[in-house]
């Protein structure tokens, strides 16, 4: 993986994904530059048009060229392509179309059509390997493309696309079977994806953990302590699996306790409003803010001033969970302590009273123990942050990361 790099002129790759960009999504634009960066051509097959006004500071870097699937609007353009692919690859088109049939799924009949639509751009293109992100609706238009035009796919599982209720196991066996290789973001969902496919043949050796690599040189320390109060911050959506609810709950503990903190909470989502009601209601408005959603650099200004990055990670009642959250691995390369759950891949990178603390997911009191212990042991808090940067120097390096990822794109392609 870490050997030189090929020569000759690199394949050309499609990359599907749900929405480009997303602000959310920092992992997926960061994976593209730096895949760019080691000479791969690239191009972006969006199922969606972007809405959020913002986006990030390294988006113009980015070379390849995005296209958007139509939409059911766009009928004719989207029928259009599917005519000129079944007359230029009748057979590929047909044995998907059969496949489609004899799935007895009417939604996939939209997403055929939309497989059509890749499948057509990518022939004219000369796309050599289609990569898809999630497991979900992404990897099935690309496995439906890739049976149109017979070049090969992947894809990465990352969280809700495998664990949420109503996800098949069934399914991730079956893409996982037609799949060139899979990544996966976490040892612990490696040991998932490889139990949903035990006994299923073809599946055996195919998912590869390759972790969310960040730029180090970005994320570092800035040299200067942050300054009172004891500020604590969460960089994540306001969705339920993030425990945002614990954390303010927790805050209410340790203010009525007679603490001196401030929680930073950084990110959109639905249940900002119950935030916001719950935040009043414990009479919380001059402790616990909502910063809403931020940009990649602006992230980095709030760990710089932040003593703790706090994620109380638990499993949504749908059954979505983490994979491995990217802001704990951002926060522990700027050297700030995490204090995070007990769930999913946390544990491979928050480790207990090395870099920071463990909890109990679901716990709120559990939780403003934990953050009272940092604040109050002041050379366990020392002992962390000292430990912090270079727990994740070595696995979480997108150089490394980026590399191992190229290798098994390139690798598919011959």
């Amino acid at each position: 993986m870490n050997g030189p790099l090929p020569e000759g002129p690199a394949p050309l790759i499609a990359y599907v994904v749900k929405k480009f960009p997303v602000l959310s999504e920092t992992f997926i634009l960061n994976e593209l530059l730096a895949l760019e960066e080691l000479g791969l051509r690239l191009h972006v097959f969006s199922l969606q048009r972007a809405n959020d006004p913002r986006f990030h500071d390294d988006l113009p870097r980015l070379k390849a060229l995005v296209s958007y699937v139509p939409e059911p609007t766009e009928w004719r353009k989207l029928t259009g392509h599917n005519r000129r692919l079944a007359r230029a690859s009748l057979q590929g088109y047909r044995h998907a179309l059969s496949y489609t049939a004899s799935r007895h799924r009417p939604s996939l009949w939209w997403r055929f059509l939309q497989a059509g639509y890749v499948a057509s751009e990518c022939r004219r293109l000369g796309v050599s390997h289609i990569h898809a992100q999630f497991a979900n609706r992404p990897t099935t238009i690309a496995q439906l493309a890739s049976r149109m035009i017979g070049i090969p796919f992947s894809f990465t599982a990352h969280a809700t696309d495998i664990f949420k209720s109503g996800v098949s196991r069934e399914a991730l066996a079956h893409k996982t079977q037609a799949a060139r290789f899979v990544v996966t973001v976490s040892d612990f969902n490696k040991a998932f994806l490889e139990e949903a496919c035990r006994g299923v043949k073809g599946t055996a050796n195919k998912v590869t953990r390759i972790y969310n690599g960040i730029d180090l040189e970005r994320f570092a320390p800035n040299g200067f302590p942050p300054r009172e109060p004891f500020r604590i911050v969460c960089v994540a959506r306001l969705v339920e699996k993030k425990g945002h609810r614990l954390l303010v709950e927790a805050a209410r503990i340790l203010h009525g306790k007679g603490h001196a903190i401030e929680v930073r909470l950084v990110g959109k989502g639905p249940l900002r409003s119950a935030l916001r009601e719950q935040i009043h209601s414990a009479r919380l408005d001059d402790v616990v803010f909502l910063e809403g959603p931020k940009t990649q650099l602006e992230v980095l200004e709030y760990y710089h001033r932040a003593h703790l990055v706090v994620l109380p990670s638990v499993v949504s009642v749908d059954g979505n969970r983490e994979g491995l959250p990217v802001s704990i691995v951002e926060a522990l390369a700027c050297g700030v302590p995490v204090v995070a759950t007990a769930l999913t891949g946390i544990p491979e990178v928050v480790e207990h009273e090395r870099n920071g603390l463990i909890v109990p997911p679901g716990d709120a009191a559990h939780l403003a123990h934990a953050i009272e212990r940092v604040l109050e042991d002041r050379m366990l808090y020392d002992v962390l942050r000292a430990q912090a940067r270079g727990s994740v120097l070595d696995r979480f390096d997108r150089a490394r990361t980026s590399r191992e990822l190229y290798s098994l794109l390139t690798g598919a392609t011959r």
